[in-house]
């Protein structure tokens, strides 16, 4: 049952891990809230709304609050039942590890797939022009996918080095089959903030990357996607 509170609105690109991460937190905590997108060339209107220009940014009952980690902190704050971080000091600090890897690692391979791949930028492209004049697409995906490459350079990876980057990608990928292959959560008993960001970053590349059917054919990996898909 969803919680009542006077208003939540997630602000968020569609296609964006870390709203999508913020989007599994409210459901998991069961926190009804609209999401208003800012898709086309509204994507320029995100920058009014934090002091970094991203998103997502979270209303919650007259309260604004910026980056996905803080959110996370907010929510178990403000609504304790369903918690992120565990409870025991050193599981909340394995999840923390694990929100940190999948937010500063696993986003890297996300852009690089994305930016570099033609299909998986056209259909990046397609989900974030949804709703708008058809006109607004040729203006807004060279500014797209400057940004991509403007984010991409900042992870280090190099597209000369392709094979190498999809092989430890994948090799990831195993590494998180092998764990999940006799345990349903990544972190204690029950789904925290490390399933949820992890999972975040690999839906974005099962939805519009050429790797998603190597990553559905991990049984352990694709059960666990089942468990925390949206």
């Amino acid at each position: 049952m969803a919680i009542a509170v006077a208003e939540v609105i997630l602000h968020q690109w569609q296609v964006s891990p870390y709203c999508a991460k913020v989007r599994k937190m409210l459901r998991h905590k069961g926190i009804g809230f609209r999401a208003q997108n800012y898709h086309g060339l509204l994507a320029s209107q995100a920058a009014k709304l934090s002091a970094t220009g991203k998103l997502p940014v979270l209303d919650y009952d007259g309260q604004r609050i910026a980056d996905s980690t803080a959110i996370a902190i907010f929510l178990d704050d403000r609504v304790p039942a369903a918690p992120l971080y565990p409870g025991d000091p050193a599981q909340a600090a394995m999840a923390r590890i694990f929100e940190d890897w999948a937010d500063e690692s696993l986003y890297g391979f996300e852009i690089f797939f994305r930016a570099e791949y033609p299909e998986a930028r056209a259909a990046a492209v397609a989900l974030l022009s949804e709703g708008r004049p058809k006109w607004e697409q040729h203006l807004f995906a060279p500014l797209f996918i400057r940004t991509l490459r403007r984010r991409l350079k900042a992870t280090g990876f190099r597209i000369e080095n392709k094979a190498d980057i999809e092989a430890a990608f994948l090799r990831h990928m195993a590494d998180l089959d092998a764990l999940l292959a006799r345990r349903d959560w990544l972190v204690g008993d029950r789904m925290s903030i490390a399933d949820i960001a992890v999972s975040a970053q690999i839906d974005e590349v099962v939805r519009t990357s050429h790797l998603a059917e190597h990553i559905r054919a991990l049984p352990g990996l694709a059960r666990w996607l089942g468990r925390v898909a949206e």
